[in-house]
């Protein structure tokens, strides 16, 4: 391997996002400046490095050097320091107060600035005093410890957002804390995740078989099953061979297992896992699950509430509310709305066009007559604001009812600071995961009844657990199924075209008055049609613009996938010229983003979306209006943001649209299922247009198989009502290596 050592002349190319540069370099013993290939961070004209690499002859470009690896040399004496110094690193040090520095404290200038610097204060030198000296002797420091940690962090494949988050976050101790032990950026770093630990663990030279690098994959598997996957828990065999593929390793003996194995009990030893013998789980799950299945247990047994008024009395009163409204409730209705309003528990389910929202408005009523203060809620900002505009009460997300506290990401609202209301009614609930639920559950007083509503058949959590389907199988728990289709007036078919779908059959004609079916071949034609429908058709259909079209996809990537969807629709919809690139994204003003994950901070949360109102592009920053609620992103904030003219289904939880175009295509094959099919169609209000190539419709029909999630939830409540303990219900098993063998060979 080759070494040079030098004075950087120009910066001909940086990329912000990876680091690659292209640098004029002045090397000793060489006639003219060289150039240099490599990974960097933002470097200043006149900074002396050292590197390792080799030379290569570009076939276009000539001679350059290949840099893998680079260190700063800082200049100790004469024109070197001097140009160092004033070579715009430092703020108010020009030239000639360099030059004087150099001149009054010679050899010993570094080692006064690497000390308290006592010395320059005492000293008088022209046009150097007070402010300028401490400012010196500040970014003196701080350049010297970030130069050294940039470079390391580049050198390993580190760079962009990620290297200024490390930085911000350890600051000088980065390169000790990751060269000790890189898998804590797993836990504690945002946008690193165990693959890229991993990786760097290799390159810092970490064994394949340390103790350190197994506990971190079965943390990782077992993050990922929850986060990822939405488990509360997962069989022991199971964790060390997710673990064991994550790892990329053979268990293909005793002793290999043992290893794993010893890294499990260590995990488990420190609680930084739990397990009851056969099933582990991460702690805070586990306590969460097993706090939900109490309060739910307690309220079963409490019954219905003597407090809420006589059910003839409340029967009364809705007869006189339907006349009143001009409507009639189906029996059905009724008798659902008067046990929803006594129950301390109950579950209203059904899908698109069953009545859900018709009897969320009796419940008020009731409410409003018997004077029971209600407070309501949804997991999403547009489903809290869609359940404001058809009830006229306030509603509020969970986040902020339940006041998440930035510094600790804690609710605020728990058992010693409870939301003080009568009755809880939560829309959307499908969506709940069991951290939520348990959050909300905690907040809860015992006076209080709670009242979830959700579409069963919607798709699960994104997060952990399976909550709303777990507690519709306890037959103990009071709820209402609405099955029956309410027709909407102007013909509107969707919800009718839905429930054929959610049943398995695809609808004979599938063309209606608001459902709408596009075969396509390939992807290119698909993107004709979609050009020629948010162009022409839609806004002739909608008669007017296209600002709540929303196009959902099952996936990210692909050439249907919501990365090239959202530039090739960015292209179509929005031609602002004020823009700047940054993350491999063009951002441009007016354009539709969403968050991608929950920032206490900025009071923001996943699946938020929002419209750019300003970019300032040379600092890279910009302003979101998430809908009267001003945000701002700059630099490495901006991977927090997505475009969001195409989201995933998944995202689009809890949201409803005017329109919706859902494209399908046989490359999404993995996620063609009829419950995604059946979420991305009820997310239209007005028109849905299905778009799908080569059969992809009718597979995501035929495909019903749900993926499992191992959830405790069920179990608990129900052993909790028959009165059982946690080991009765739960009883400790041993898992030998043999029977682990076993599992292997059967997966």
């Amino acid at each position: 391997m080759d070494q040079i050592e030098g004075t950087l002349k120009t910066v001909t190319y940086h990329n912000i996002e990876n680091g690659f540069s292209v640098l004029k370099f002045i090397v000793a013993g060489e006639a003219r400046p060289v150039a240099v290939t490599g990974t960097f961070p933002e470097l200043s004209i006149g900074e002396n490095l050292r590197m390792q690499g080799e030379w290569k002859v570009h076939p276009k470009y000539g001679r350059q050097f290949f840099c893998s690896q680079s260190e700063v040399i800082f200049p100790k004496t004469g024109e070197g320091l001097v140009a160092y110094l004033s070579g715009g690193l430092f703020k108010g040090i020009g030239e000639a107060t360099a030059k004087r520095l150099v001149d009054t404290f010679g050899d010993d200038l570094v080692n006064i600035l690497d000390g308290d610097g006592d010395a320059l204060a005492k000293k008088k030198i022209k046009g150097f005093s007070g402010k300028k000296v401490t400012q010196l002797l500040q970014n003196w420091k701080q350049m010297r410890e970030s130069r050294e940690t940039m470079l390391f962090l580049y050198g390993h494949g580190i760079t962009g957002s990620v290297a200024l988050r490390l930085w911000r976050q350890y600051g000088q101790n980065t390169v000790s804390i990751i060269t000790q032990n890189p898998y804590i950026l797993c836990e504690e770093v945002w946008g690193i995740g165990f693959l890229k630990a991993d990786e760097i663990a290799r390159k810092v030279g970490i064994p394949e078989w340390s103790e350190e690098r197994l506990e971190a994959g079965i943390c990782y598997a077992m993050l990922k099953a929850s986060s990822g996957e939405g488990h509360t828990f997962l069989p022991k065999e199971t964790l060390l061979s997710n673990a064991a593929n994550e790892l990329r390793l053979q268990l293909n003996s005793q002793e290999a297992y043992d290893d794993l194995l010893y890294a499990l009990e260590q995990l488990l030893k420190v609680q930084k896992l739990l397990d009851d013998g056969e099933k582990v789980s991460i702690p805070s799950l586990a306590r969460s699950e097993a706090f939900v299945s109490n309060f739910i247990s307690s309220r079963i047994q409490e019954g219905e509430s003597k407090d809420f008024g006589n059910s003839k009395e409340l029967e009364a009163f809705l007869s006189a509310f339907e006349a009143a409204q001009g409507f009639t409730y189906d029996p059905v209705q009724k008798a659902g709305i008067v046990r929803a309003f006594q129950s301390k528990i109950f579950i209203i389910t059904g899908g698109p066009g069953t009545g859900k929202t018709t009897l969320l408005k009796g419940i008020l009523a009731l409410a409003e007559s018997e004077e029971v203060d209600v407070t309501l809620a949804a997991p999403t900002g547009r489903a809290a604001r869609r359940m404001q505009e058809v009830t006229g009460h306030d509603a509020k997300t969970l986040h902020r009812l339940l006041e998440i506290n930035p510094e600790t990401r804690r609710f605020t609202r728990d058992e010693n600071f409870p939301i003080e209301t009568g009755i809880m009614i939560v829309d959307e609930f499908s969506m709940v995961d069991t951290w939520l639920c348990a959050g909300l559950m905690k907040a809860l007083p015992e006076r209080t009844h709670l009242v979830l509503i959700g579409d069963k058949d919607q798709l699960p959590s994104i997060g952990p657990g399976n909550v709303l389907r777990d507690l519709l199988s306890i037959p103990e728990i009071p709820c209402i199924r609405l099955e029956r289709i309410f027709r909407q007036a102007g013909g509107n078919d969707i919800a009718e075209k839905a429930t054929l779908i959610n049943q398995g059959r695809k609808p004979s004609p599938v063309e209606g008055n608001n459902f709408h079916y596009i075969p396509f071949e390939e992807p290119e034609e698909a993107l004709d049609i979609l050009a020629e429908l948010v162009t022409e058709r839609i806004p002739q259909t909608l008669k007017g613009p296209v600002k709540d079209l929303q196009v959902l996809v099952p996936m990210h990537k692909g050439p249907l996938g919501t990365i090239e969807l959202n530039a090739f629709l960015q292209k179509l919809l929005n031609d602002s010229p004020k823009e700047f690139k940054s993350q491999g994204i063009t951002w441009r003003s007016g354009d539709r983003v969403m968050q991608l994950r929950n920032n206490y901070e900025k009071n923001v949360f996943n699946g938020d979306v929002g419209k750019i109102i300003a970019l300032v592009k040379n600092d890279q920053k910009m302003t979101v209006d998430f809908e009267g609620h001003l945000v701002g992103y700059e630099g490495d904030e901006l991977d927090e943001l997505s475009l969001a003219y195409a989201c995933t289904i998944h995202k689009s939880q809890g949201s409803e649209y005017p329109a919706v175009i859902l494209v399908l295509d046989s490359s999404h094959f993995r996620m063609l299922q009829r419950n995604l099919l059946y979420t991305g169609i009820t997310r239209a209000k007005g028109h849905v247009w299905i778009l799908s190539g080569n059969g992809a419709f009718d597979e995501a029909i035929r495909n019903n198989r749900m993926q499992l999630r191992y959830t405790r939830l069920k179990e608990f409540i129900v052993s909790k009502i028959k009165g059982e303990t946690l080991e009765q219900a739960l009883p400790l098993q041993k898992s030998p290596y043999d029977k682990f063998m076993e599992f292997l060979n059967e997966s």
